[in-house]
């Protein structure tokens, strides 16, 4: 299943809610998490909308609001139930003592700046989800989704993450140390350079066939195991049994 992140920004200002979300969509570029941003300019709306069942992962709060101060809706929400993120947004620290109080995962002072931001980004979502492959690289964190990952490379000193959509992370890791992070029985580690994502397997031949054509190789004292795997996997509550019977003795 994949990981949809749920935000909301909560500010008066039109220019610093654009400014947030901005820098959430430059924050999640390079990223293969899925999020939805809804934006508020009346605090009272926030309300009404997450006591109707409407609830966020992350809220953007401004202290400064239209009736009520940021940390007194952040306390109604609080004593509505709300239990996600809640990131205050201000021009000032005056009440950043009182964000305890309401359980606050940041406090972010305007103008904004983007490094703070990331790192806080960083921050919250660090084990956000299941089933997402968690990489540090170039002083962030990177979650990709095993959704996502239609096999993984090792090349040399790294590995290249080959996702659905196209893109190649490359990651300075070895294959083995993300095998053993990675316990999904989607993942079958077919080649001493291949981990691949048997949902995205169309066909077997000599060695894996994806659903975009590319090919995936199989060890070749491998393919009898490969082909149980795949099969397995493919054939359900199949047991293994089952399936080696079905590529023959």
């Amino acid at each position: 299943m994949h990981c949809t992140l749920k935000i909301a920004i909560c500010d008066d200002s039109s220019f610093d809610r654009f400014a947030i979300s901005e820098m959430l969509d430059d924050y999640f570029k390079d990223k293969s998490f899925s999020y939805h941003v809804n934006e508020y300019s009346n605090e009272l709306t926030l309300i009404d909308d997450i006591e109707e069942s409407n609830q966020y992962d992350i809220i953007f709060l401004d202290i400064y609001l239209n009736k009520l101060l940021g940390i007194d809706v952040a306390r109604k929400l609080r004593d509505g139930g709300y239990r996600g993120k809640i990131v205050f947004l201000t021009a000032s620290d005056k009440y950043a003592v009182e964000s305890y109080d309401v359980d606050a995962a940041g406090y972010l002072l305007k103008p904004h700046h983007y490094e703070k931001f990331c790192g806080l980004m960083d921050k919250m979502l660090t084990g956000r989800c299941r089933n997402t492959l968690i990489v540090k690289r170039r002083g962030s964190i990177e979650h990709i989704s095993y959704d996502s990952i239609r096999y993984i490379e090792s090349s040399n000193t790294k590995c290249l993450i080959h996702c659905i959509d196209g893109k190649v992370h490359t990651v300075y890791t070895r294959l083995d140390l993300i095998e053993q992070e990675i316990r999904d029985r989607r993942f079958f580690r077919c080649h001493r350079s291949y981990l691949v994502n048997l949902y995205y397997v169309c066909r077997l031949d000599e060695n894996f066939v994806m659903d975009n054509n590319e090919i995936v190789l199989i060890r070749k004292r491998s393919i009898r195991q490969s082909r149980l795997a795949y099969l397995e996997y493919h054939s359900g509550d199949a047991s293994a049994s089952t399936a080696e019977n079905m590529i023959g003795a």
